[in-house]
């Protein structure tokens, strides 16, 4: 894989990780805080992350991300190039959007430990939009995601996450693999 396609891998994983779920009807047991979580702040939390991924994400719209977010947001997996906190964000949001109009999250799984939430994801989307400088493919793409989001006041205070970015590409065509076409 060439480096300017390994760091377009590497970018992806901010992005799809800091999203959260559309739908957590697929595993009924998703969502639930682990055995020593506090069950009403686990709520919260989820609640906050669910409407960074159904108003941001899905719709686009960046104004929740101020509400969501503290001022000073840092997210450990940053994408090279974008700003830092609110506006690295909203910028990557809106890539989503462009790239992969029908954009959906689904949480599979969530625990909360402490002020951590971790969620596992399974994104989902069709490629009709240019992306990150990549011509719309037109095909779909399913990738597995996990991050941790820690929160302070009420606010998303910081984020790590992973994403399953090779075989993301390897379903758009862009390098070799299943379903890829490059190498």
């Amino acid at each position: 894989m060439n480096s300017r396609l390994l760091c377009r891998s590497v970018i992806v994983a901010f992005a799809l990780v800091i999203s959260g779920c559309q739908n957590q009807q697929a595993n009924p047991g998703a969502g639930q805080p682990a055995a020593n979580g506090n069950a009403a702040q686990h709520a919260t939390y989820m609640a906050m992350y669910q409407r960074l991924s159904d108003t941001g994400f899905a719709q686009g719209d960046t104004s929740v991300v101020d509400s969501l977010l503290s001022d000073d947001a840092v997210d450990h997996e940053a994408m090279p190039g974008m700003p830092a906190g609110r506006e690295g964000l909203k910028q990557i949001i809106m890539m989503f959007k462009h790239g992969y109009p029908d954009l959906k999250l689904q949480i599979v799984d969530s625990a909360l430990q402490g002020d951590k939430l971790w969620v596992y994801t399974v994104m989902t989307g069709t490629n009709t939009g240019e992306f990150m400088g990549m011509k719309a493919t037109g095909k779909p793409v399913k990738v597995e995601g996990f991050d941790i989001v820690r929160f302070a006041n009420d606010k998303m205070v910081e984020h790590w996450g992973i994403s399953d970015n090779m075989a993301m590409m390897q379903q758009l065509g862009v390098t070799g693999g299943p379903g890829g076409g490059h190498k």
